[in-house]
């Protein structure tokens, strides 16, 4: 099962996110308030061709609200004053629709406010988080303890980084091969605009990682291909 939600804020570009939709299978579809924008937008470039299962939010930045009307599903409506924001909402919504095994997807929430974007990077220490967020110009991926990735369809210009998330600062190790610099920093960033090394480039080899103790949100263009391999 595999859950997309689109919330608010800066979305990222229809044309370059191409690429990762016509890799994914959509089963379910969540628009958290001004997220039915960004839904309305996806859905005229032709990358999700199904309705909105589920409306959710207080729908204060909605751009009109007779969109409310124009969907006829189910929807949770909130008022402005709420322990969770709308992007919670939906990512908690989304979590027990796909169960365990399942994969949510999160759209938009880049730029504007620091602090919502931050929040959402906070998600990720969070049992609901998601397993992709796509994001500005990346796509961000989650690699929980003990999670083993394979990231292919890379050029050698494409830049990777990789974050730890915000409850797991200290006492981290991912194990990693195929990157120009394999060696991670213990604090901070462990790796910023990294790239595939030439041999791994030349050799059509994808790059593994291995999450040996804590997690990590890793950041892929959009044209990256992300497997799970297996988990320990």
């Amino acid at each position: 099962m595999t859950v997309l939600i689109f919330t608010g804020g800066q979305a990222p570009d229809t044309e370059k996110t191409a690429p990762f939709f016509n890799n994914l299978a959509i089963d379910y579809i969540i628009a958290a308030d001004s997220g039915l924008d960004t839904y309305e937008k996806f859905f005229d470039y032709g990358l999700v061709s199904k309705d909105p299962d589920f409306l959710v939010g207080d729908f204060d930045s909605v751009s009109d609200r007779k969109l409310l009307e124009k969907y006829q599903c189910e929807r949770d409506v909130y008022s402005h004053d709420k322990d969770y924001t709308d992007s919670e909402l939906a990512l908690i919504k989304a979590r027990k629709i796909a169960g365990p095994d399942g994969k949510v997807v999160l759209c938009g929430g880049n730029g504007g406010r620091p602090d919502h974007f931050m929040a959402l990077y906070d998600s990720f220490s969070r049992d609901y988080h998601a397993d992709v967020w796509l994001c500005g110009e990346q796509a961000v991926w989650f690699c929980g303890h003990g999670a083993s990735m394979e990231i292919s369809n890379v050029t050698f210009e494409d830049r990777i980084s990789v974050s730890r998330i915000s409850s797991e600062y200290e006492n981290t190790k991912l194990e990693c091969k195929g990157f120009e610099w394999n060696q991670l920093f213990e604090k901070g960033m462990p790796s910023l605009s990294n790239r595939i090394s030439m041999e791994y480039f030349e050799s059509g080899k994808p790059i593994s990682l291995k999450a040996k103790k804590g997690s990590f949100l890793i950041y892929v263009p959009f044209t990256a291909k992300v497997s799970q391999v297996s988990l320990s």
